[in-house]
C-alpha cells in the first residue's frame, strides 16, 4: 500500500511533497475484490488514480504477480 504522509504540521506542502504524492507510477496495480479484474498503470503521470469496478473502489496491489 502507499505510504501515508502527514503534512499537516507544516501547513504548506513543498513542490517536492506535491510531486511525490500526485505521481502515478508505471507498474502500480489495482485489483477488484469482487470479480478479480486487475488494472495496471502502463503510462505514468501526475494526477489522481482512483479506479473503480463492480461499483466500488479497487484495491492497490503491492505485488501484482501475487494475485491469481
Amino acid at each position: 500500500m502507499a505510504e501515508e504522509v502527514d503534512f499537516s504540521s507544516s501547513g504548506e506542502w513543498s513542490v517536492d511533497e506535491w510531486t511525490k504524492e500526485w505521481t502515478i507510477h508505471v507498474g502500480m496495480a489495482y485489483h477488484c475484490l469482487k470479480c478479480g479484474t486487475m488494472v495496471m498503470v502502463t503510462k505514468g503521470g501526475i494526477g489522481v488514480m482512483e479506479p473503480r469496478c463492480c461499483g466500488r473502489d479497487m484495491t492497490l496491489v503491492a505485488r501484482p504477480d501475487d494475485i491469481r
